[in-house]
């Protein structure tokens, strides 16, 4: 349970980098939001084989990371998190897709290989603007942003639930295998027969103890329509961010810029 815990930190911690006083946490809230979904779709919108036309993309997480003091060690460390399941979809590109593009010197490069690349740099990519979004906005305010932008209130409100609580069901499983490894005669996780009754006591255990936790909420007058808090003003700063990041991220998806600057060299 203590590599379980460590993940657990690991998630929070990034989100205390946005308690911290940097120009990217004076935005707007929708400035950002906005500016993480053009340049993920922009992303994800490149073809399968335009591998140098991403590499115009690491731009932004870059620029973001070193203006905002966020060390780029934590962010890769989150984001290849997302890399197995990559591979194991992208696996398939290198035995069906033989295509011979190019050569490196001798080595042929084929299709498949040049789109599992693409792959996983356009994940490490995506997943990293989010982490980032996450890094430089605290999650109560993307929350309310998201409550203005009419998303449905009861997703919202189980996005809350779900990345607060998460923390409690952990407590809740750590407390019952403590209690196994105490009484279970040296053993330190149950037999493969023992999991259904152990996880369904961790469902029954983890329900009380959210219906505790809001009959709690409850009493101090909380409501799926409480009052949000005071809207943050929109200023010239979050206009200019908003133009910039954004139409940066539409040029490099329209525009090939490494054919242009290619020819200009040759």
């Amino acid at each position: 349970m203590a590599d379980i815990r460590c993940k657990l930190n690991m998630l929070y911690s990034l989100e205390q980098l946005s308690s911290r006083e940097n120009a990217f946490k004076k935005l707007h809230p929708l400035s950002k939001l906005v500016v993480t979904a053009v340049y993920l779709v922009c992303v994800a919108s490149l073809g399968k084989y335009d591998l140098t036309r991403l590499t115009l993309f690491l731009a932004y997480p870059v620029l973001v990371m070193a203006m905002a003091q966020i060390p780029w060690k934590m962010i890769l460390k989150r984001a290849a998190v997302a890399m197995p399941f990559c591979i194991f979809a992208g696996v398939s590109n290198l035995i069906f897709d033989r295509t011979v593009i190019a050569y490196a010197g001798k080595i042929a490069v084929t299709g498949g290989m040049l789109s599992f690349a693409m792959l996983l740099c356009r994940t490490l990519l995506c997943v990293s603007a989010i982490l980032i979004l996450v890094a430089v906005t605290p999650f109560s305010e993307l929350m309310d942003q998201l409550r203005r932008l009419h998303m449905p209130e009861l997703l919202v409100t189980l996005l809350e639930m779900v990345y607060r609580y998460i923390g409690v069901l952990v407590e809740e499983a750590s407390g019952m295998v403590t209690a196994f490894r105490l009484r279970g005669n040296g053993a330190k996780w149950p037999e493969i027969s023992e999991f259904g009754s152990f996880v369904g006591q961790l469902f029954l255990r983890s329900a009380d103890r959210a219906e505790r936790i809001y009959q709690a909420m409850q009493c101090r007058l909380y409501t799926l329509h409480s009052v949000q808090k005071k809207r943050p003003e929109w200023k010239l700063c979050d206009t200019f961010f908003l133009i910039a990041g954004a139409g940066t991220s539409v040029l490099f998806r329209w525009i090939d810029f490494t054919e242009i600057l290619g020819g200009i060299l040759l």
